[in-house]
């Protein structure tokens, strides 16, 4: 138990001093911005590329595996979707970004950490793979329909080229596309490069993390927790479920180590990107923001137990 804490707690610990910082005035609006435009457009792309542009590809990929986690989380996000119409009276616009928060998770900046944490290396591709399905194919899902939602005229093309202009300005997605395709051919990074990038990213996931907490001091919090439960109970707890439950009984043969990092991808809090969805298109906004903060709280104890559950 002491390993995983020394894995877990410091992570929570850099939030929770973002946190402080920010509700003391320490650190203000304009420094977390420069800390946060840092980290998600030149420390995060740069560490997801040579993370890809390293990891076994060729040798290890599953489609299998992808193909599992991706009907999980569209099942997840169409749960999410459809109860925010049943349940809670919601309209479209609304429905998408409730959708999109009880399925897209912090999967680069606590998952990935706690998984190397435990499993080292063998856990790289495993959690790449979950962020690329996140990131590459939830992410747009959510802006189709949010763009098909404001759109009247030529609705769908619209949707569907403001989902492919997302995927392509993402900072995230472009990255593992890139080093997915220089693991694919086999080239080796120069040695300038290898070193300029592994420099950056020592530095990636704890600016990130305290850029978070120092965020979350400043989001806007919404009275209707029931909306906001929702999300955060099927964040947390059904989603790393139905996907170990699922890797197990339609994968039997699969890599132990790869089922635990599917759990543990599965079961990050609420990321970031819910709350700039719902800032950019005016919608669910208070909700989405209360569901980030309560999910990285719980996430303390969920994500930890997980990794004392799975851990080796």
């Amino acid at each position: 138990m002491t390993i995983v804490l020394t894995i877990t707690l410091p992570l929570f610990v850099l939030i929770l001093a973002g946190y402080v910082m920010a509700w003391r005035g320490v650190i203000d609006g304009p420094g977390i911005k420069g800390l946060t435009s840092f980290v998600y457009y030149i420390a995060l792309p740069l560490m997801l590329f040579h993370l890809f542009a390293n990891a076994p590809v060729r040798e290890a990929f599953d489609g299998r595996y992808v193909l599992i986690y991706l009907a999980i989380g569209v099942s997840l996000y169409f749960t999410g979707f459809a109860a925010a119409r049943w349940l809670f009276g919601c309209s479209w616009q609304e429905q998408a970004v409730h959708g999109f928060g009880t399925s897209f998770g912090n999967t680069v900046f606590i998952a990935l950490p706690v998984a190397t944490g435990l499993f080292g290396k063998a856990a790289n591709l495993p959690i790449l793979l979950a962020i690329s399905v996140e990131n590459g194919l939830l992410l747009p899902l959510a802006i189709a329909l949010l763009e098909f939602g404001r759109a009247r005229e030529g609705a769908l093309l619209q949707a569907l080229t403001a989902a492919l202009a997302a995927i392509l300005k993402s900072p995230v997605v472009m990255p593992v596309i890139l080093g997915a395709a220089v693991a694919v051919s086999g080239l080796k990074l120069p040695v300038l490069a290898d070193g300029i990038i592994e420099l950056v990213r020592g530095a990636t996931v704890p600016c990130a993390l305290f850029a978070l907490g120092a965020t979350l001091a400043g989001l806007p919090l919404s009275e209707r927790f029931r909306e906001t439960a929702f999300m955060v109970v099927m964040k947390l707890v059904a989603f790393p479920v139905l996907v170990y439950i699922a890797m197990t009984v339609f994968l039997p043969d699969l890599d132990p180590v790869w089922r635990a990092c599917a759990a543990i991808a599965a079961a990050g809090p609420m990321g970031a990107n819910v709350y700039l969805i719902a800032m950019r298109y005016e919608a669910y906004v208070a909700r989405a923001s209360t569901g980030i903060l309560i999910s990285t709280t719980l996430s303390v104890v969920t994500i930890t137990a997980l990794a004392l559950i799975l851990g080796p």
